[in-house]
């Protein structure tokens, strides 16, 4: 069972519906960030993007709720949990300066900043709506996203925060906890409490987490050892002076000429060279990427009891895709 392909068809259908009218630049925006339409409009066969937060919520439903009971009844909380991580990439994308997201230019960069923050705020009402189409378990899914996207923004200020200085790698961590954990340990705690599975929810909690640590620490290292080609985005963290995982380690093993390299403008590209000569470094990302997965997987063990086999093993491989995915 494939987590992230059972739900994606129905996934794509309902944005596209949710997202159909009436026709407005805003409203195009919106339909270009989330893949359903290219920049003058016209539509996209597909939705991009990997839809891991909704395909969670949906799976931790299914495997949770009462024989017979259809996830369909999960999907108005699933999408407002995908437009949430939409939305805050919109912004992400400006605050980074990113040029491309899924092999295809930002919102920022199509419509220019202005615009694009029109664009993210009209997203995250979109989440809103999406949401009011839930039948059960309204009130406590409201509350738990708009918790999650709060965390979220710590996360994102400790993110530029860290620009000014370095973290250390305990301060990291809760960064990427706040910024990217939340939102997934959210969304399996969302499709738990649909499912009226209260004894569960903090279980699938925490597992969600844990693979949302996962998930970005893999990502920080495929921005310094990863293919270009695959990522669908430019491998950037470093020439934007981003404290990264790889970063982090970095200084730890070379405290004198790391800082000297992120104030120096023509730095990135020696600190780019430093961290992929450095097997050392690029062994213990690797190894904190292993940590979080392994974390992850005795989260899993915590909440198995109750579960299908097919259930348990569709959410280890789905724990297996977070740490050693190539985009």
């Amino acid at each position: 069972m494939n987590i992230l392909t059972r739900y994606r068809e129905t996934l794509i259908q309902k944005l596209d519906e949710l997202l159909g009218a009436p026709p407005s630049p805003i409203l195009d925006m919106c339909r270009y960030h989330v893949g359903l339409a290219e920049a003058d409009g016209s539509p996209r066969s597909a939705g991009v993007g990997k839809m891991v937060r909704p395909a969670l919520s949906l799976a931790m439903y299914e495997a949770l709720a009462t024989e017979g009971d259809p996830w369909e009844t999960c999907v108005p909380a699933a999408l407002a949990i995908e437009l949430v991580h939409r939305t805050s990439l919109i912004f992400d994308d400006i605050q980074d300066n990113s040029p491309q997201r899924n092999h295809r230019p930002t919102v920022w960069t199509t419509w220019g900043v202005n615009q694009a923050l029109n664009g993210g705020l009209a997203l995250s009402c979109y989440a809103r709506l999406a949401l009011s189409g839930l039948a059960h378990g309204y009130v406590e899914t409201h509350r738990l996203l708009e918790k999650a996207v709060i965390e979220l923004c710590r996360g994102q200020y400790m993110d530029i925060e860290f620009q000014g200085r370095m973290p250390t790698l305990d301060e990291y961590l809760e960064m990427v906890r706040l910024k990217t954990g939340v939102l997934m340990g959210t969304a399996c705690e969302v499709g738990a409490v649909v499912a009226g599975a209260e004894s569960k929810r903090e279980e699938a909690a925490i597992l969600g987490q844990r693979m949302g640590v996962a998930f970005q620490l893999q990502d920080d290292c495929l921005d310094i050892w990863g293919r270009p080609e695959d990522l669908g985005k430019p491998q950037g963290d470093v020439g934007e002076r981003k404290r990264s995982l790889p970063v982090v380690l970095a200084m730890e093993e070379h405290p004198d000429t790391v800082p000297q390299m992120l104030e120096d403008p023509q730095g990135a590209e020696k600190l780019l060279t430093l961290l992929r000569d450095s097997p050392s470094i690029e062994a213990r990302a690797t190894y904190q990427v292993r940590s979080a997965g392994s974390g992850a997987l005795k989260s899993l063990d915590a909440l198995v009891a109750g579960l299908d086999r097919p259930w348990v093993e569709a959410f280890r491989e789905m724990v297996g895709f977070m740490i050693t995915r190539a985009s």
